[in-house]
């Protein structure tokens, strides 16, 4: 395959929706989260220092669950498109292990 070949087959295994890219976006997403957290902490912080330390360690505290939150609901938003990956790797896998199952036949036959 040549080069223009090769990036065509990509563009349409792209476009023919083979492959997501919320996952990567998700990411992307994250990691500007992250950040966003992190100077809102940090700003938090520096105003709770007038405060007294009780109100530096609840920002700190806060601070932390924040990110846990945040990583748990990205963790989530990935896992829908993982499990859909895998339910589609199984389908795959048992469409070629075993052979079409026969047409089903009613139990009892109808009456006109």
């Amino acid at each position: 395959m040549t080069n223009k070949q090769q990036g065509v087959a990509r563009a349409a295994y792209l476009l023919g929706f083979e492959r997501f890219i919320a996952p990567v976006l998700i990411k992307l997403i994250y990691w500007i989260g992250i950040v966003a957290i992190l100077i809102a902490g940090a700003s938090s912080f520096v105003n709770a220092s007038s405060e007294g330390i009780g109100r530096m360690l609840l920002t700190l505290v806060a601070l932390l669950l924040s990110l846990l939150i945040w990583r748990l609901l990205s963790e989530l938003g990935i896992l829908a498109f993982n499990i859909y990956e895998r339910l589609v790797e199984i389908r795959d896998l048992m469409a070629r292990q075993a052979p079409a199952p026969a047409a089903i036949r009613p139990a009892l036959p109808e009456s006109d």
